[in-house]
């Protein structure tokens, strides 16, 4: 007969070898250590950009099929939504389940870490989605919550960098910390007093960050190269800098508008309307032929470019017709009221009618104009030329 402990001993190794199977069985799989996730991740990232989220999805389906209780899916589906949320940021339809996702994807990534402590996917999923929603409640206006939701992206990085040095997709969080580290003191006199408690900054290290991220990142690429046309268009004058990195998002991503856009309004702001208008027909040609069901936000956009390149060339007829299209384009829109160029293009549409002698269509426009939420200072352009034609 057995003891009480010899039959006790087999039921304790048989608990633990179950107990080892499910804790093996429970650790997810680290997919930025497998290469060929690593490929086939920046392949289904630019899939994605380039506005083509089923052939993204072919190519992650093997890894969504082997691990898919992983919580990077779910912040996938966050990044597919956030294209429909960026293409209109005057429709707001989309915010509440954007934001959601995000934070489903946060919320997942942080009960995995709790399992497995710096896990480098969920850090990164962490400082994705952290990032995306931080970015979206800027463009809302919520600066308080985007600061706080951004906090929690950078710190998500700042452990990456410790978990994973190497990894490419860290030269973005550096670049973005070096450059605004430095470029904050020295543009908000405000902040100087204390930004003793920022770290060091170095803009032009910033910004050699965010190019080696721009080229060599996984997640972070398009966002690096995003950020890096913006700083360079928006706070360092550099606008053929700026042009130049938003022509090679275009030539990378030729389906993605709002690269397009982008673009159009970088030759804008250096007073390029000649290259201007022929950079946006070309836009519309291909918008026409290969999006012809997704034309409304881009004819508003693209019509209103077309519209001031012929203005400045002083072709006001075809300017006219062009600022036209772009008003009308708008009506079918929501929040018609709320829309820059809506407001801009009802404008120039009665700059180019008084320049026609058509005063009547010009008064009819500037009331149009005045009628908007959005662009004040048109408007009040608006008001005074209303008061010198009745």
């Amino acid at each position: 007969m057995l003891k009480s402990g010899e039959i006790l001993l087999p039921v304790i190794a048989a608990a633990f070898l179950l107990f080892s199977a499910l804790e093996v069985r429970s650790q997810s799989k680290v997919l930025i250590d497998e290469p060929q996730f690593m490929i086939d991740a920046q392949t289904a990232i630019d899939s994605l950009y380039n506005r083509n989220e089923e052939a993204a999805r072919d190519i992650l389906s093997p890894w969504i099929e082997s691990e898919p209780e992983h919580p990077l899916w779910i912040l996938w589906n966050g990044m597919e939504l956030w294209w429909s949320v960026l293409q209109d940021l005057n429709d707001d339809q989309h915010d509440e389940t954007f934001f959601r996702k995000m934070q489903m994807a946060d919320y997942e990534a942080n009960r995995l870490l709790r399992r497995q402590s710096d896990h480098p996917d969920a850090l990164i999923i962490r400082a994705v989605a952290n990032g995306y929603a931080a970015r979206h409640n800027a463009n809302r206006g919520n600066w308080v919550t985007s600061m706080n939701i951004g906090r929690r992206a950078y710190q998500s990085y700042l452990r990456l960098m410790e978990v994973r040095p190497s990894l490419p997709d860290n030269d973005f969080a550096e670049g973005m910390k070096r450059y605004y580290a430095a470029y904050i003191p020295e543009n908000f006199p405000m902040v100087r007093a204390v930004s003793w408690f920022l770290p060091d900054g170095d803009r032009n290290a910033g910004l050699a960050s965010l190019t080696k991220a721009s080229e060599k990142g996984v997640f972070a690429r398009p966002e690096a190269a995003y950020f890096l046309g913006f700083i360079l268009l928006n706070y360092e004058n550099d606008f053929e800098s700026s042009a130049s990195v938003f022509k090679s998002l275009i030539d990378r991503y030729p389906d993605n508008g709002y690269y397009r856009r982008l673009y159009l309004s970088s030759l804008a702001q250096m007073r390029r309307f000649s290259d201007l208008r022929i950079a946006a027909e070309e836009t519309l040609e291909h918008w026409n032929k290969y999006h012809p069901n997704d034309i409304g936000v881009m004819h508003e956009e693209v019509y209103h470019w077309i519209g001031r390149g012929y203005y400045h060339e002083r072709s006001f007829e075809d300017a006219l017709q062009a600022f036209v299209k772009s008003f009308e384009a708008g009506l079918t829109l929501p929040n018609k009221r709320d829309r820059e160029y809506h407001t801009a293009s009802a404008y120039f549409a009665g700059r180019s009618s008084e320049f026609l002698n058509n005063g009547s269509d010009a008064a009819w426009f500037y009331k149009t104009t005045l009628e908007q939420r959005a662009g004040d200072n048109v408007k009040r352009q608006a008001k005074d030329r209303l008061a010198r034609i009745q």
